[in-house]
């Protein structure tokens, strides 16, 4: 891949929308985010510990951004109302 091709893919940016359904990609990252910060904090992984802390990590993450985009939305709501 030519680097001319490359500096052009990052200047014509992908776009993702703000409707209910654009918001579901969130979770696949945070899954990523949970399974790679678990992996890169725990000092012996066994694997029923590891899979249960990525779920209560995921879980959490999920509901932090969900309470995010509710309260963002509520005064984005309020202010051009």
């Amino acid at each position: 891949m030519s680097s001319a091709l490359l500096a052009g893919l990052f200047t014509s940016p992908i776009h993702i929308g703000t409707d209910p359904a654009s918001m579901l990609w969130m979770f696949p990252l945070l899954a990523a985010i949970a399974i790679i910060y678990k992996a890169t904090k725990m000092r012996v992984l066994m694997w029923k510990r590891f899979i249960r802390e990525v779920g209560i990590l995921f879980v959490t993450l999920s509901g932090f951004m969900i309470l995010a985009i509710v309260v963002l939305n509520l005064i984005a709501w309020l202010a051009t109302t």
